[in-house]
């Protein structure tokens, strides 16, 4: 997904020189805590509503010294989440390649775009692993997985600077992962957590907690 598929019509912009109680009614009314400042057309920045309120009532909306976090058209939404994470506002303005404003997003929509994008939405288990980074490979970790008549729906690596090691986050289609985690641990895998139905969970236990008192009695 794209930076343009994201963008709300209904986000309004804030013109330099109109009224903190203008802009201040305009962030209301929007249900945004920033909003971008927009002259002429062209993009000058964004301002957050803390920002807005330091000034006297009074007053009226600047142009100097207003961050200026943007996204092009055709940004790739994991360069949008990255703009957001460098900065507290709930919009992103996006604009063309002469500055000029498009439209804005709402960080809603990236959240949303998020979760389809994970499949949050799926049933099945996530397994979280930490693996060395010579030894990663996500053939195999799909081979393991598949081994067991499970599919890897989502697949999510990332460095962990402390130990040097990879995290591997992965999401299975189905929500019992007991067979895919014997399969990982026979072939050294570290298994970090797994989260899965508890009704699968409480099964587990269940039968464990059955395999014992049996072998009490004996």
């Amino acid at each position: 997904m794209k930076a343009k598929d994201m963008i709300l019509p209904e986000i309004p912009f804030l013109i330099p020189g109109m009224s903190v109680a203008q802009a201040s009614s305009a962030m209301a009314s929007s249900g945004q805590s920033s909003l971008p400042v927009v002259e002429g057309g062209l993009y000058i920045g964004v301002i957050h509503e803390k920002e807005l309120l330091r000034g006297s009532v009074s007053g009226t909306v600047g142009r100097e010294s207003l961050r200026t976090p943007s996204v092009r058209e055709e940004t790739h939404l994991l360069d949008i989440v990255n703009q957001f994470a460098q900065y507290s506002d709930d919009v992103l303005p996006v604009v063309d390649g002469c500055r000029r404003y498009v439209g804005a997003i709402p960080i809603h929509a990236v959240m949303v775009a998020v979760a389809r994008l994970c499949q949050t939405s799926s049933s099945g288990a996530i397994i979280e692993l930490e693996i060395p980074r010579a030894d990663y490979s996500a053939t195999e970790l799909t081979r393991l997985v598949e081994d067991n008549d499970c599919r890897v729906m989502n697949l999510m690596i990332r460095p962990d600077e402390e130990t040097g090691m990879w995290r591997a986050c992965l999401r299975i289609d189905r929500e019992d992962a007991t067979a895919v985690l014997r399969s990982l641990e026979r072939f050294d895998y570290r298994v970090l957590s797994c989260y899965q139905l508890h009704g699968v969970m409480d099964d587990r236990i269940e039968q464990r907690i059955k395999e014992l008192m049996y072998y009490l009695e004996m």
